[in-house]
């Protein structure tokens, strides 16, 4: 998809959150988290474009508002990742535990996502805890251990053992290279830097995406409820200052305007 497709969707979800932000200001609540839901589904669509999880305005179409069919596939691709690891002994390396977690969290994160017709209401102890997450990880620190050079052997060993069978010629060359590598210095600290510089922008990503997420998750299904009245409830007289999510609104207002303009700026740096 072109940068300018993609940059319609961004600037149509900016433009959804002011007016959500006005109306939240005007005390007309259900009107504004309507829009912070339009909000985050155009932002977490126009991700799924840049990083071509859609690769066609039929994939968003499909998704139509259930967006977290977005994380629903992207778990089950991670844990078919999870399992050719193991498949070709990588959990040697890598650790049987810290894979066994990992799939398990995968597992139990599919679970409790709502299905496509449910509607979740979150209590103000667990908005409140959402909103803690967001913020250890966007203040997160990254330290690599002193020890990184003698890790960086160990698990380079590994490698070369898991992977000796498959072509042992290369693999012997591969290691006589690793040691050259090593033995410089300067090398190692620059592949220390890049590393770390690698590692933040992932850690940066994961924290914008995380914002999208929680902020589908939260408004999910709310798009209609907010809009439509039913026989015994008024969406007028529901979304007040008595509900969790109106008076936590404003701060997840705030993480996901970061995140469009995060966005905007990822898009006009795509080549």
């Amino acid at each position: 998809m072109t940068k300018a497709y993609i940059a319609s969707w961004i600037d149509i979800a900016i433009k959804d959150l002011e007016v959500s932000k006005i109306l939240f200001e005007n005390k007309m609540y259900s009107n504004s988290f309507y829009h912070f839901q339009q909000a985050s589904e155009k932002g977490l669509k126009a991700y799924a474009f840049m990083v071509k999880t859609y690769t066609s305005e039929n994939d968003a179409n499909r998704t139509g508002h259930y967006t977290l069919k977005i994380f629903e596939d992207s778990a089950n691709e991670r844990q078919k990742e999870v399992d050719f690891l193991k498949d070709y002994k990588f959990d040697a390396i890598i650790g049987s535990e810290v894979l066994d977690e990992y799939s398990n969290n995968l597992k139990n994160s599919l679970n409790a996502l709502p299905q496509k017709k449910e509607i979740f209401e979150y209590s103000n102890e667990i908005l409140i805890e959402i909103l803690k997450i967001i913020s250890e990880l966007k203040d997160y620190n990254l330290d690599f251990t002193i020890d990184f050079k003698e890790h960086l052997i160990v698990k380079m060993d590994l490698i070369f053992k898991e992977i000796y069978m498959f072509n042992p010629e290369k693999v012997e060359e591969e290691r006589k290279d690793f040691e050259e590598f090593i033995k410089d210095e300067n090398q190692l600290n620059d592949l220390i830097e890049s590393a770390k510089e690698h590692l933040k922008n992932r850690l940066n990503e994961h924290h914008f995406v995380l914002i999208l997420y929680y902020s589908n998750l939260l408004s999910h299904n709310h798009n209609n409820k907010s809009r439509y009245p039913e026989l015994d409830f008024n969406p007028l007289e529901y979304y007040n200052l008595s509900c969790p999510i109106i008076q936590k609104l404003p701060e997840f207002t705030q993480y996901l305007e970061s995140t469009l303009f995060q966005l905007k700026d990822w898009n006009n740096r795509i080549s």
